[in-house]
């Protein structure tokens, strides 16, 4: 009875009445269905909008590109108005060849409803699954990339007078750090996000950070500790274990945290050629400079120059 209950829970949800039946729609709505029933236990009590094509395209001036805040590999996402609020719209790129993006879409919708409550974690309104590439919609609350604040080292960004202070990215890691513990711990099987980075990460008008893509996330069986996947992330991010064995663990979360922090203490991305000839991978990079105990060239000089500067570079020492 149960079962069946959150079966046509479910299948309202997707299903409206006078929703126009197309074929993206339906293969779309019967991937969501799936993998909704797979991770229902018998309970449904989620409230969220379908909207149609239509509603969208009005939303984003037909995806217009001037509304688009981050372009990523996989989607792009607006800027727009629905129903005279303010929303951001994450429209996934159509299945093409090899670029198979729609169980992504699907996975990101399901685990963005069963986290939409957490204040850390972007507000899932509504979705739409009559595009080839399924659509999310968020509300929006002055929310930004996270790297829009960073990376602007060596004169390469165009945001150096908008960068963050040093309390304000402590706040930001324990926001992540208090999200990737429910994504591990408080759900009905665990779930590993497998890709914590600043791109993946918005910082709302009041400074707190939201994750908002779970599209690379991964649930772990029940009884099991690990599983395995191909291998996906970003690259300077990834766990090192991960891309030996292909085996995905809670560790993969850790790693990539730790890797976050680097890059919120520095201002540095993991991975590039502008941090020194000899090291070009921001965890070498650092290890290097502690080893010496010259804390003082790893912090990013734009937090190193605040009036606290001296206190900092004590909690980094303590830190690390």
């Amino acid at each position: 009875m149960k079962f069946m209950g959150c079966l046509r829970g479910i299948s309202s949800l997707i299903f409206k009445k006078n929703t126009k039946l197309s074929l993206p729609f339906l293969k779309n709505g019967s991937m969501l269905l799936e993998e909704l029933l797979a991770s229902c236990n018998g309970r449904y009590n989620i409230p969220i909008r379908n909207f149609s094509a239509k509603e969208l395209l009005r939303a984003t001036d037909c995806f217009d590109e001037h509304q688009v805040i981050l372009a990523d590999g996989f989607f792009k996402i607006y800027q727009g108005s629905l129903e005279k609020r303010l929303v951001l719209v994450k429209k996934f790129k159509d299945d093409s060849g090899s670029l198979i993006t729609t169980p992504l879409a699907i996975r990101d919708i399901v685990i963005t409803l069963q986290m939409s409550s957490h204040k850390n974690v972007a507000r899932l309104f509504g979705y739409c699954l009559e595009f080839e590439g399924p659509a999310l919609v968020y509300d929006y609350s002055g929310n930004e990339p996270l790297d829009n604040f960073l990376y602007n080292r060596d004169g390469v960004s165009e945001h150096e007078d908008r960068s963050l202070r040093w309390k304000s990215r402590i706040r930001i890691a324990k926001d992540i750090a208090n999200v990737v513990v429910y994504l591990h711990t408080a759900l009905s099987r665990t779930v590993v996000y497998r890709d914590l980075n600043p791109s993946n990460i918005m910082v709302d008008q009041h400074g707190v950070a939201k994750l908002f893509d779970f599209s690379l996330s991964i649930t772990i069986p029940l009884g099991e500790s690990r599983v395995e996947d191909d291998l996906r992330g970003t690259v300077g991010f990834l766990d090192p274990e991960y891309r030996q064995s292909g085996f995905v663990t809670q560790k993969s979360d850790v790693y990539g945290f730790g890797v976050l922090l680097l890059v919120l203490l520095t201002g540095k991305q993991p991975f590039s050629s502008y941090l020194e000839e000899d090291e070009i991978y921001l965890e070498a990079y650092v290890k290097k400079y502690v080893d010496k105990d010259q804390f003082s060239k790893i912090l990013d000089p734009r937090i190193l120059g605040e009036v606290e500067g001296i206190e900092q570079e004590q909690q980094l020492r303590a830190f690390l």
